[in-house]
């Protein structure tokens, strides 16, 4: 059998047993997890920069995972921060540049190797990173309100399989294909 021929063929088998499980059903689009989750973490960046935005703060939820992972470990190299947060290189310098021009952090080559960046807090960072947390609790407990402990628990195991399923797919997928993605791509979450 012809290459394009397999391949449309291996295309039409996983498009009927797509059909099969009820993926392509509309009825059933706005119930798949993967929709939900979607449209919950567009859900939850709108409330938090609402939040953010009410208490007289002007920071995104991008800068605030960049400078709450830099409260947690102080000092990270700029490739461990995008890969922490899952932005691409280019896109985490940028927000570097940012809140450098803002005095929430400093950059610093690092001593053994002047080619790599340390970023590291400020006082005005830390202290933004310390009066903002209160509110992001407060708001977490809420978000949290009549969910079980176990629950919870559950919910987040649940959801680190998917990212592992995820990350080990898009591994297959680039060795298949000959890609190699970077590695903000593919850095597993470390989130409790």
């Amino acid at each position: 059998m012809a290459k394009g021929k397999k391949k449309k063929k291996k295309k039409k088998s996983e498009r009927k047993a797509a059909e099969q499980v009820g993926i392509t059903q509309a009825v059933r689009r706005d119930d798949a997890p993967a929709y939900l989750i979607q449209r919950t973490a567009r859900l939850l960046r709108v409330l938090f920069l609402r939040i953010v935005q009410s208490d007289g703060s002007n920071i995104t939820p991008e800068i605030w995972m960049v400078l709450s992972r830099l409260l947690v470990r102080d000092g990270q190299y700029q490739n461990e921060l995008a890969d922490a947060t899952f932005r691409d290189r280019p896109n985490l310098s940028r927000i570097v540049v940012g809140l450098e021009e803002r005095g929430f952090v400093t950059r610093r080559g690092d001593e053994g190797d002047r080619r790599r960046v340390r970023v590291y807090l400020t006082r005005s960072g830390r202290s933004l990173v310390h009066d903002t947390a209160p509110l992001a609790i407060r708001t977490r407990d809420k978000l949290y309100e009549g969910i079980k402990d176990k629950d919870l628990k559950s919910f987040r195991k649940v959801l680190r399989t998917i990212e592992a399923n995820a990350l080990a797919t898009m591994e297959t997928f680039d060795a298949e294909s000959g890609e190699r993605p970077a590695a903000a791509d593919v850095a597993p979450s470390t989130d409790a």
